[in-house]
Formats: structure tokens, C-alpha cells, sequence
């Protein structure tokens, strides 16, 4: 529940789609034209492959003209260039921005999806280097993007977002270590660079901001608490009057019962 600030700032980010949002502490700058070349060559690649199978042979023209025309190039640029990360002061936040698909008609528009994970929940955050290749057999593409992956304790390891079984998988972030080092200093109540230092259990609970204890709320509750303040006493002293008033009737009425059920034995 306390705050305390640091003198060092974060560097800028490139990414503005943050920009104003409340109890963001840091954003992240994903590699959009290397993300882009890898999942465009992997896509047409994938859809390539398909149609080895004879019965896909009838819509092999028009596979090929989509997968090379404009439409099929901005759609992969535009579903990259939609996802954002950032730390806020409530755990590790991922946003895909709305953008199109298909044959780029309004109906077709995918929706904006945010998803938090919060600090208390992970239990793992590793960095994966690039190794390898993926994609279809005869036909793969080479790896080239550094991967995160965050797990949680109940998170489902089968639909994760992003994939590969995680709760969280990121792929392409520009400094993938310092948002790892970040993730970890945010878990363990350190805060970050530029940023203040937050309780992750209290943050991750999600309370109002606008009940948030202040400096100032928290001496008058230790104050009234100890009886520090002036006021504590008075105020004490008037609540608990009346009830001892009826307190003490209630036992001369008891001892008054009392006495006359000895008189008569």
C-alpha cells in the first residue's frame, strides 16, 4: 500500500498506443518488420502446403493470387503491428488492437482483445532464443524471433495467449531480458525503472484506485487506532456513554431481581 518513487526514468518508447492509460509503468517495443518478415514467409509457406492434397488442387489458383496479392500481406502486417505489451501497476498486460482479416471488410474486422496476468500469479517467465526452423516439411522457415513465455499456477497450458501451451507467449519483443528482469522485479515488490515500487499482492487484487490509502489516510488510521489523535478520546468517550448508562440499569434491574428472590427463600 505505499508507494515509493524513483529518481531514474525509463527510456521512451516507440509504442503510443499506451500513452495516457492509468497505471501503465512500462511499454514494451515488439520488432514489428522482423515479426512481420517471419510470419508472412511461415503463413505462405503453411497455405503452400495444403494444397498437396488432391482435393485442394481445384482452389490452388486462387490460393496462389491471394497469398500473393496486397490483401494477404497487409492482413499478417496488420495483426502484427496490433499487439501491444506493457507493465502496469495490476500485472503484465497484452492487447491485440482491432484490425481486418480476410478479404479486409468491415464485417470481417477482428475485435480488440486484452488480457492481464497478474504479478502473483506467475510462477514462471523465461526467455527462449531463436533456434531452429518451423513451419511445414520441405518448406520451413528459419527462426528469428526471440520468445517469452509466462506461466501461471491456474492458467490453462492448452490455449494460452499466443500460443504454445503458455498462459502468455510474446514473440518479437525488442529487449525480451529487461522485460523479464522487470517482471521479476514487479513480483517481488521492487518496482521498475522509473516507475514506483507496488505491493503485487495488493495490485494484483484489484482494488478501486479511487479508495487507494494515501500517506495522510494512513497517520489518522494509526493515529485513531492508538488514541495519538486529539479527537480519539472524545469521540470514544461519546460513543461509549450511553451504552454504559444502559449497561449499569441493566444490573441494578439484575441484582434488584436477584435480592428479592433471596428475601423470599
Amino acid at each position: 500500500f505505499f508507494f515509493l518513487l524513483r529518481r531514474t526514468m525509463a527510456p521512451p518508447s516507440k509504442d503510443k498506443f499506451f500513452q495516457g492509460e492509468e497505471g501503465v509503468l512500462a511499454v514494451y517495443d515488439i520488432d514489428y518488420e522482423k515479426a512481420f518478415d517471419f510470419n508472412y514467409d511461415l503463413t505462405k509457406n503453411s497455405s503452400f502446403m495444403v494444397m498437396i492434397h488432391p482435393m485442394c488442387w481445384p482452389a490452388l489458383p486462387f490460393v496462389c493470387c491471394f497469398v500473393n496479392s496486397s490483401m494477404f500481406r497487409d492482413n499478417i502486417d496488420d495483426k502484427i503491428r496490433a499487439q501491444h505489451v506493457a507493465i502496469t501497476r495490476d500485472g503484465i498486460k497484452y492487447v491485440t488492437d482491432r484490425h481486418k482479416t480476410g478479404c479486409r471488410m468491415d464485417c470481417q474486422d477482428q475485435g480488440k482483445v486484452s488480457k492481464t496476468v497478474p504479478f502473483d500469479k506467475i510462477t514462471d517467465c523465461d526467455v527462449e532464443e531463436p533456434a531452429g526452423a518451423s513451419g511445414p516439411c520441405c518448406c520451413m522457415v528459419q527462426n528469428t524471433l526471440t520468445t517469452v513465455n509466462v506461466d501461471t499456477a491456474s492458467g490453462s497450458r492448452g490455449d494460452g495467449v499466443g500460443g504454445g501451451g503458455h498462459e502468455l507467449t510474446l514473440q518479437g519483443l525488442i529487449d525480451p531480458h529487461q522485460f523479464k528482469k522487470d517482471v521479476w522485479s514487479m513480483k517481488r515488490g521492487e518496482g521498475i525503472q522509473g516507475s514506483a515500487v507496488v505491493d503485487p499482492v495488493s495490485a494484483s487484487m484489484g482494488m478501486d484506485r479511487s479508495t487507494e490509502p494515501t500517506v495522510e489516510m494512513t497517520k489518522a488510521k494509526s493515529s485513531s487506532f492508538f488514541g495519538g489523535g486529539k479527537s480519539a478520546a472524545p469521540s470514544a468517550t461519546s460513543d461509549l456513554a450511553p451504552l454504559m448508562v444502559e449497561n449499569n440499569s441493566l444490573l441494578k434491574e439484575q441484582n434488584s431481581i436477584l435480592q428479592k428472590i433471596l428475601a423470599k427463600k
